[in-house]
């Protein structure tokens, strides 16, 4: 048995449970093809939005509060800081998914926000066209991460406590009994159990697991602000935001590094990436139209003109929703990808989870949501 515990692919939830499984001692091995903090799958991009109240459900707020928690974790024992708390700002009508799903979040879990009416939100942040019927909402407790940064500190703290990495990519993963081979070009592992994070390769390493996964592609953007409006776009007047208006849901990031502020859609219905290692990281000025056109309207003090541009991919279920969980079929594997486009934030409460489920089989969070045998269907009986 070469270790306890292996953890395939060490983006944001993997890297995320090899830190997590070696901080308690456990004798576990990552396997990550791209090095850390690579461009290459979900888990770049500078910046990603950090959020305590999530419009998708309680379950979700959970995570993300427990992730804050870890975070912080993070920052103390490695002395590097990674969240970066500003507020988020929400736009949207009041019977719109977005503002709706914010206010019953809060009302399940108590969880406090701030509203703003249209003129109030007009007054403060004077940055964003709102329409007639929109408001704002407000939750304090929001910001932003640095996905590359938080990754690497994940690689040191786990490998101080012991962990190792394989740089290697996994060809093959196969379950038995009492153990799980964990195949590479060069060799193969076996370990007791296999943690699969590996996003949108997921589908491809578990060809034998029903988890409806789909890769899609999205883009990355970073824009600049407009002569002489550059103070708007501080993280201490532009806070991480959702926007919900001409005919998009956008969302976006203050200026804080080298690219200025970053803009982005809701890419669910990107194309379907078949083949991941084949995703481009150059963007085409087709790709680039939606965004410009959102920045337009409703960002008039940027230029619509990126700067800089990047791809990326996010996983898909059928349902956009998470997939962590044992398997009922394979209990000696634990899965925690897809995080369908919305992860990065609650990584580190993802990769806590996934060291218990893989340590003992059960955890304290409530992933019932997020089973990966909720696809599972059975065929109908025969009359």
């Amino acid at each position: 048995m070469d270790a306890e515990v292996g953890v395939i692919g060490l983006g944001a939830a993997g890297s995320a449970a090899l830190w997590r499984l070696a901080d308690r001692g456990a004798d576990v091995i990552g396997f990550e093809q791209f090095g850390a903090g690579h461009d290459r799958g979900s888990s770049h991009g500078y910046s990603r939005v950090f959020k305590s109240v999530t419009p998708q459900g309680p379950q979700e707020s959970a995570l993300a509060q427990r992730a804050a928690t870890l975070w912080r974790d993070l920052e103390e024992e490695s002395g590097e800081s990674v969240l970066h708390m500003t507020g988020g700002l929400s736009i949207g009508r009041p019977d719109g998914p977005l503002i709706a799903g914010l206010e019953q979040v809060s009302a399940d879990t108590g969880l406090p926000l701030e509203y703003l009416d249209n003129a109030q939100l007009r007054r403060r942040f004077p940055q964003h066209v709102v329409s007639d019927g929109d408001i704002g909402v407000i939750d304090p407790a929001s910001g932003y991460l640095q996905p590359e940064l938080a990754i690497r500190t994940e690689w040191r703290l786990a490998q101080a406590h012991g962990a190792g990495v394989v740089e290697s990519a996994v060809l093959e993963v196969i379950p038995r009994e009492d153990s799980v081979l964990i195949v590479t070009a060069d060799r193969t592992f076996e370990v007791r159990t296999a943690v699969v994070a590996a996003g949108a390769w997921q589908r491809t390493l578990l060809p034998y697991l029903p988890l409806e996964l789909t890769p899609r592609r999205a883009t990355l953007s970073w824009f600049r602000p407009r002569a002489g409006s550059e103070s708007l776009f501080t993280a201490e007047r532009f806070p991480a935001f959702t926007h919900e208006g001409f005919g998009e849901t956008g969302w976006g990031l203050p200026e804080f590094d080298e690219f200025g502020v970053k803009i982005g859609l809701d890419f669910t219905e990107g194309y379907e990436v078949v083949d991941p290692s084949l995703n481009r990281k150059e963007v085409e000025e087709w790709e680039l139209a939606r965004v410009r056109a959102f920045v337009a309207e409703a960002l008039p003090h940027l230029d619509p003109v990126p700067v800089h541009s990047a791809g990326c991919m996010i996983t898909m279920t059928p349902d956009e929703e998470f997939s962590i969980g044992i398997p009922a079929e394979h209990p000696r594997l634990v899965v925690l990808s897809a995080c369908s486009g919305r992860g990065f934030k609650m990584s580190a409460a993802v990769g806590d989870a996934g060291a218990d489920l893989a340590l003992g089989g059960t955890t304290a969070l409530d992933l019932s949501t997020f089973s990966p045998d909720r696809f599972t269907t059975t065929p109908a009986l025969e009359q």
